[in-house]
């Protein structure tokens, strides 16, 4: 029977002085949704692979998980490994074969399924998924987002009693994260599959979790219902960025108890659009509320966004300004056989620009920033640095003048320990004291304390920003950045924004492939949107997200919605 308890676990690493998992307790009924969220090393992705036996971290244990009532390491192994499902953080750590279609069948065939009931199973989730045009496709010719995708329907393929979900929205674009979290709610609804879910990007779970468990330097913080963690956080400067932005205005507009029932505070567009029926006499009309309404819980927690009208400025000065690196007729396949990723596309990126490419999943998003950070070359076109043709330039040349961080953080490293991959690249960037270079990036990011740990045991989180100190050590005068906030918790996405305003300010060009909307919404002076090869929108933020259903803000949505009714 599906259902954990765990018993006053204590967990540490090999040679950690500080236990990652804390004498924690917690349990797990049958059929329950359970989120786990919590900032990037609090001990979430730790938990979930202690809870899959066949991955658990290497390290000290005490304590005891049951799994119906039976201790974990007392179940048989085959059976283990069926009942419980994982969906990895990083989607490239658990593809194991070249195709889809044997992705999908490895499984079945080491359990030793008969044909027939394969072939079942097989029709039944590529149907459920939309993965039949893909499964001829190599799987290392898939999108972060087709990846992860992939990943799932495999693990369900053994059709587990548990299912553990690592951050499996982190590289879906918006309408693909709906589409995946529909999936697994009709399997947590009609299947009866007991959910937990490690998650940054709680706008869209909070209403669908029977329970959230808030965790924080490895210990629980909160267990509870979804409503009252909105209150909870709420009343926390540190957390009240982690809150969806509806849910964030809504508190601001009425701060509870004075204007919320027992149903609330909102959750989702929906229930706040019904809430402001029932307070419209004593609320401010939606209709004033500005775009910097968006970030107004964030500026609470720290001060760090930036302004509507530093934004509007930026762009208004950036309009002025010559190309600084320019697309010409881009065409890119992968092969003779695969679709045509990039059909003549043309574009340009100006000096002191901070643009956002949006895209769906497999739409070529990480393939254009390969191409323009010369990791790529294209079948016709070519990419030109102020003019100059990449054909021209050695590939030192490019290197000095352009950053790129890679959507696997992973990539990044080389070495034994942070220290010394910074080290490294200090090294390369010319630092005359790369030691000391290498601790002050560090220091500069928070992850200090992460320098003699190896790369593969930090969080995803901690990954991400190791690999763009790794990045910013070379002083590119362009970087792009493909998906930076994937895997970060709010409060660190806001540093983040934080590191990345500064240095715009100081004269780094930025373009960043991402599904994170809100985020883009906060920075960025422009935004553009790849489909079908081409780029088909490019402008400010407000005008592009206006009148959008998916590449928009809740705020957006509502906004739009409130212009829709009839007055």
């Amino acid at each position: 029977m599906a259902h954990y308890e765990l018993q006053k676990v204590t967990f540490t690493y090999p040679e950690e002085s500080m236990p990652a998992l804390r004498d924690l307790s917690l349990a797990i009924k049958h059929g329950e949704f359970v989120v786990l969220c919590g900032p990037s090393g609090s001990g979430k992705s730790t938990l979930l692979r202690l809870l899959k036996r066949e991955v658990s971290p290497g390290g000290t244990i005490s304590g005891e998980i049951l799994l119906g009532q039976v201790p974990l390491q007392e179940w048989p192994a085959k059976e283990l490994a069926a009942h419980v499902g994982l969906v990895m953080q990083n989607p490239d750590n658990q593809l194991v074969v070249d195709t889809v279609e044997h992705e999908l069948a490895f499984g079945m065939e080491n359990f030793g399924l008969e044909r027939g009931a394969m072939r079942r199973r097989m029709a039944e989730m590529a149907g459920f998924f939309g993965l039949e045009p893909f499964l001829d496709r190599k799987t290392d010719e898939l999108s972060g987002g087709q990846k992860q995708t992939v990943n799932l329907a495999a693990v369900l393929m053994l059709q587990p009693r548990v299912l553990l979900l690592d951050e499996p929205l982190a590289q879906l674009d918006p309408l693909a994260a709906r589409e995946l979290l529909g999936m697994i709610k009709r399997l947590n609804d009609e299947w009866g599959i007991t959910v937990i879910m490690s998650e940054h990007r709680t706008d869209d779970l909070l209403p669908l979790a029977d329970r959230v468990v808030r965790m924080e330097q490895g210990k629980i913080a909160y267990n509870g219902d979804s409503r009252n963690f909105v209150l909870e956080a709420w009343g926390r400067s540190d957390e009240a960025c982690a809150l969806p932005s509806i849910t964030r205005w809504a508190l601001e507009q009425a701060p509870p108890p004075s204007h919320f029932a027992e149903d609330e505070p909102p959750l989702t567009v929906k229930e706040t659009r019904r809430w402001l029926d029932r307070a419209s006499e004593s609320l401010t009309d939606v209709r004033n509320t500005s775009a910097s309404s968006e970030d107004s819980a964030e500026q609470k927690a720290s001060h760090l966004a930036p302004s509507a009208a530093s934004r509007v400025a930026s762009t208004v000065n950036a309009k002025s300004i010559k190309p600084l690196l320019a697309a010409n007729g881009l065409f890119y396949a992968y092969d003779k056989y695969s679709p045509i990723v990039l059909k003549g596309l043309e574009w340009q990126i100006r000096r002191g620009d901070w643009t956002v490419l949006f895209g769906g999943n497999g739409s070529g998003k990480s393939t254009l920033l390969q191409l323009l950070a010369g990791l790529r070359l294209p079948q016709r076109g070519s990419v030109q640095w102020e003019g100059t043709p990449f054909a021209k330039m050695s590939s030192k040349q490019r290197y000095s003048v352009i950053g790129y961080l890679a959507q696997n953080p992973v990539l990044h490293y080389a070495h034994d320990s942070l220290l010394e991959d910074l080290r490294q690249a200090a090294t390369r960037a010319g630092a005359h004291d790369p030691e000391q270079e290498a601790r002050n990036m560090a220091e500069r990011f928070g992850i200090a304390h992460l320098l003699s740990r190896h790369p593969h045991d930090m969080s995803g989180g901690e990954q991400q920003l190791g690999a763009l100190a790794l990045t910013l050590l070379s002083k590119p005068e362009l970087l792009l950045l493909d998906e930076p906030t994937k895997g970060l918790d709010p409060m660190t996405k806001l540093i983040l924004g934080k590191h990345l305003q500064h240095i715009h300010k100081q004269g780094t060009t930025l373009l960043m492939a991402t599904h994170d909307v809100e985020f883009a919404a906060a920075y960025a002076n422009r935004c553009s949107l790849l489909f079908h090869g081409e780029i088909v929108a490019d402008g400010e933020p407000e005008s592009f997200f206006q009148g959008n259903l998916f590449y928009a803000t809740p705020l957006h949505r509502l906004i739009a919605l409130g212009e829709a009714t009839p007055r």
